[in-house]
């Protein structure tokens, strides 16, 4: 029986990552969270910083006006009733010619940029600093109705000498942005700039120069949300909705595509794990990789086998020279004590005494030879077998022949 592929403690190790990684997916799917697209501080009505608009919607709602905060196409929310505010658009955000579509609308409350702010890293949605935007972001907004028209920002708060919304006093941070153009029936203004004006042609288009009527850290201060309240109730029909276009922010709805879902947070995370199960069941269940690797011969059992393995042994170590030495020792000093050579005899005294027996006994392998060949030999090489195994041929048909006799042991034997 193999060896599983993982322990026991591994396993369930990953057992006990899924289920607790499919459990914080569920956690986070079912947290009702704000939609992606841009960060918590920027001037949407998703923010409730300062810079935010999160606090005129709001008012709206517990006015009872339908509100809207559209990540999509916003004219078809609108009806025949409806205003639509693009309150700060960002350039980054939206093209030119997408923005130009929006102003489209029946009745618009457009919003100039004027403040940027990082988010604070000990309160999460509050601001760490506030900016002010370049003129610039402020001017290519206006430029988009009313062309010729200037931005300009007073250091003083003005006197407002025309205000047709009833009275009401805006309050503002200074600087105080204003505008100038020829193109805009003033609404609200001063000697040195328009802050609400109306540009009304095919549609009715009005533009507010400076966000802090409506921002969350404005919208509290003197009549700013009153005037606020005046200006979306002159654009809007009787109970027409309020649509806030937050893709001018960045903001976009989820895709319909439930392919494009499996790869966005939180649809991403059972994505993964559903991958990773693949590709370790395929781990655990694949036996081999490439071609199957041949297994190594069975080992013969008897003595036979035994001689064979110990050869093959001898032979890879490159001891065979030795072991045919050692072979012809002992087999001459063996025939030696049979043939009961006289005692004293050794080495080439004891090779001539058995060579002159063969000859007398008419063996055909001359023993001194064989000797000699086999004291020449290395003590280690690797190569060809050949020699040694016809010397140790030679020196036992030489024993046997000297002992038992040639007619006994001939070579065709």
């Amino acid at each position: 029986m193999s060896e599983p592929v993982f322990s026991r403690r591994l396993l369930l190790g990953w057992v006990g990552a899924a289920i607790a990684t499919f459990a914080l997916s569920l956690y986070f799917m079912g947290r009702p969270g704000e939609p992606g697209g841009t960060d918590a501080v920027s001037p949407s009505t998703y923010s409730r910083s300062a810079i935010g608009h999160a606090g005129i919607a709001d008012v709206l709602q517990r006015l009872g006006v339908t509100v809207i905060k559209s990540r999509e196409s916003s004219a078809d929310k609108l009806g025949k009733d409806g205003v639509l505010v693009l309150a700060e658009p960002r350039p980054t955000a939206i093209s030119e010619p997408a923005l130009r579509a929006l102003l489209d609308a029946r009745a618009v409350l457009l919003v100039l940029p004027k403040w940027t702010g990082r988010a604070s890293e000990k309160n999460p949605g509050w601001l760490a600093t506030a900016e002010e935007k370049p003129p610039s972001q402020a001017q290519w907004v206006l430029n988009l109705v009313a062309g010729g028209g200037e931005v300009v920002r007073e250091s003083q708060m003005p006197a407002w000498t025309t205000n047709l919304l009833g009275g009401r006093r805006p309050q503002l941070e200074r600087p105080v942005q204003l505008m100038r153009s020829g193109a805009l029936r003033p609404i609200v203004g001063a000697p040195a700039g328009i802050l609400v004006g109306e540009l009304n042609q095919k549609r009715t288009v009005w533009v507010l120069a400076d966000p802090d009527v409506i921002a969350n850290h404005g919208i509290a201060q003197a009549d700013n949300a009153a005037l606020t309240l005046a200006i979306i109730n002159r654009l809007r029909g009787r109970n027409g909705p309020v649509v806030f276009d937050e893709t001018i922010h960045g903001f976009v709805a989820q895709p319909a595509n439930p392919l494009a879902l499996l790869f966005q947070f939180p649809f991403v995370v059972a994505t993964f794990q559903v991958v990773a199960a693949l590709a370790l069941l395929l781990w655990a269940t694949m036996a081999r990789f490439g071609a199957p690797q041949s297994a190594p011969p069975a080992l013969s059992a008897g003595r036979q086998g035994l001689l064979l393995n110990v050869a093959q042994l001898i032979t890879f170590a490159g001891h065979g020279q030795v072991m045919v030495r050692r072979y012809v020792q002992e087999t001459v000093r063996e025939t030696a004590q049979q043939l009961h050579a006289p005692r004293g005899l050794t080495g080439q005294g004891l090779a001539a005494w058995l060579t002159r027996v063969g000859q007398a006994r008419g063996v055909t392998v001359d023993c001194a030879a064989v000797i000699r060949e086999v004291e020449q030999l290395p003590d280690r090489r690797r190569g060809d077998l050949a020699p040694l195994v016809r010397i140790a041929r030679d020196i036992h048909r030489w024993r046997r022949e000297i002992v038992d006799g040639r007619s006994r042991h001939s070579r065709g034997h």
